[in-house]
């Protein structure tokens, strides 16, 4: 995996360097424009959601074109299993009646409906405690991690790969089109357990473990995470084109950038960054 007689391995540190640069960059140009760092559902800032089953595919350009003098709608098309849907975001005050009828006049089947209304100050409110809930999470996290190992380089190193991870997701889902929602905030939350799972086995591996060359055992702990991860992917594809269920498949999808972002972070970043650490300790 590594070259085990050079320092040019340590170059490879800029594969996730430049990955976090270019996220942290794509947020900022985010911000400029928009005010947000990421854009966020309306059960993080307030409006109606309408969601709706059809018989038929109908794009979301189409369905713009139907609601055309209902001014600006963010329309996003659905499909599964269960056949196909819309999902409708408008303005806490819209009609949603007219919404749903205008839709029927155009041609649409409507087999389903359901509207969900949240206030401005509302969307806010959860917004302002999914922000305190993941300072929490790194808190808590940064202390347990620091109190297993009790030195700082390999601390330091899953702290960073957890929060590249999230960085670089969420400028994913900005490219993906991917709002951040009461879902994929989940996602993000459960993002931070897998990171620290494979980070921690990486780092007990070569800290904690010295009855083989340095070398031998991050291969052995790369054949052992990469598994894990490959596992929890395959599951997260299944769900991702077979689910039935809007909020598991935003959920899955989340998850599946998140690891495959984890990989890279874990296995070119920490481990580098830990190779690097052990090697000037002497606990190779």
């Amino acid at each position: 995996m590594f070259m085990e007689k050079t320092k040019r391995y340590r170059l490879l540190l800029l594969i996730p360097l430049i990955l976090l640069a270019g996220s942290t960059g794509l947020l900022a140009l985010n911000f400029a424009q928009t005010g947000e760092w990421f854009e966020r559902s309306i059960q993080l800032r307030g409006g109606m959601l309408i969601t709706l089953n059809i018989e038929e595919r109908i794009s979301s350009a189409e369905a713009k074109d139907m609601l055309g003098e209902f001014g600006e709608l963010s329309v996003r098309e659905l499909s599964g299993v269960s056949g196909y849907g819309l999902l409708i975001e408008a303005d806490a005050d819209a009609d949603s009646g007219a919404i749903i009828q205008e839709l029927e006049n155009s041609g649409a089947v409507v087999t389903a409906s359901s509207v969900e209304t949240i206030g401005s100050a509302l969307g806010e409110a959860f917004w302002s405690q999914s922000q305190l809930g993941i300072i929490i999470a790194f808190v808590l996290m940064g202390a347990i991690v620091f109190g297993i190992f009790r030195t700082v380089v390999p601390s330091f190193a899953v702290m960073l790969a957890a929060a590249s991870d999230i960085v670089i997701t969420l400028s994913f889902m900005q490219v993906f089109g991917i709002e951040l929602s009461l879902a994929s905030l989940a996602a993000v939350l459960m993002l931070i357990g897998y990171s620290i799972d494979t980070d921690i086995l990486l780092t007990s591996r070569l800290i904690r473990t010295r009855d083989e060359p340095l070398d031998t055992r991050i291969r052995k702990a790369f054949k052992t995470g990469i598994t894990i991860t490959g596992t929890t992917i395959g599951v997260l594809i299944s769900i991702v084109i077979f689910g039935a269920s809007f909020v598991l498949t935003q959920i899955a999808s989340v998850l599946l950038i998140g690891l495959c972002v984890d990989i890279v972070n874990t296995w070119l970043q920490n481990a580098v960054l830990l190779k690097w650490h052990c090697e000037r300790r002497g606990l190779e």
